[in-house]
């Protein structure tokens, strides 16, 4: 499938996830980032046209680069769920520390209760010193001194802080590289206890998560409620950053997703051109 190809089932599986099924509240939701009245973009962040439309870029593909973009608003964290779809591109760089590849930082989607404007640097890939906070780590690069596990894991970090210590529980390798410059899809769900990430490029959201985590978010925060968003960072290496698509619920109501089949993305356009209200699919 070419890019464009995939570009158009992105765009229209993320108003498909809604055809049928019961109409949910959602607290924040961006098909694209035309509008982002209700975020604050920080530092290096800012929004682009490309060919996935009007993305979030929370960096660019250059050195030295951090960005962070949260909502204005505190909205309810003690449960939630949530769902984006981002891209990596043009990376470069050098080769060093541990890494097979080059190219960095990555992301990082954030609920923290310190300000809508925070947002760290570089090798913390912008979430490094946010404090009363949970970050849920796509990193493409390896840092020896973060004991990271590769160039290209997904991690659980609290309060700042992007050391995994020994052994670097709570992370997980992912195979295929988050700056491939393909469309990626993300869940990220909280019952209350335990907080879930699933990650794929086929935009099918999977009955099991890549990784999960028991914690006490309300305690970490030090209330319910939270700014949420996504940092990233670049060093010496880089890559162009994008979220291209979010929608978060200010409660534990996992976001099902479905991608129609090549054949079938004409007639979804057709009947999605009448669509006045938008709709959920319940897990």
């Amino acid at each position: 499938m070419n890019k464009n190809l995939v570009r158009h089932v992105a765009t229209l599986s993320f108003l498909f996830l809604s055809v049928v099924g019961q109409s949910q509240a959602t607290s924040m939701s961006f098909p694209n980032f035309t509008n982002t009245a209700q975020l604050d973009l920080n530092g290096n962040a800012i929004t682009t046209s490309t060919s996935d439309g009007t993305v979030l870029r929370l960096t660019s593909a250059t050195t030295s680069q951090s960005g962070s973009a949260f909502s204005l608003a505190t909205v309810n964290a003690a449960t939630f769920s949530t769902f984006f779809t981002f891209r990596i591109s043009n990376y470069g760089g050098s080769l060093f520390d541990c890494n097979t590849r080059t190219g960095a930082d990555g992301l990082v989607f954030v609920a923290q209760s310190v300000s809508s404007s925070v947002g760290g640097a570089g090798q913390g890939i912008g979430y490094d010193g946010i404090g009363n906070s949970v970050g849920v780590e796509f990193d493409t690069w390896c840092n020896a001194a973060n004991n990271d596990p590769s160039s290209n894991h997904i991690g659980i970090d609290i309060n700042g802080s992007v050391n995994h210590g020994f052994g670097a529980p709570y992370t997980v390798n992912v195979a295929t590289d988050f700056d491939d410059g393909n469309i990626w899809y993300a869940w990220v769900d909280y019952d209350g206890t335990n907080l879930e990430v699933r990650a794929n490029q086929t935009g099918v959201r999977s009955a099991s998560a890549l990784l999960s985590r028991s914690l006490n978010l309300t305690t970490i925060l030090g209330q319910t409620n939270a700014f949420i968003g996504f940092t990233s960072g670049t060093g010496a290496d880089w890559g162009n950053h994008d979220i291209l698509s979010w929608e978060y619920r200010d409660s534990y109501d996992p976001i099902v997703t479905t991608v129609p089949e090549p054949g079938s993305i004409a007639l979804l356009g057709i009947g999605l051109a009448g669509l006045g209200l938008r709709r959920r699919q319940k897990h």
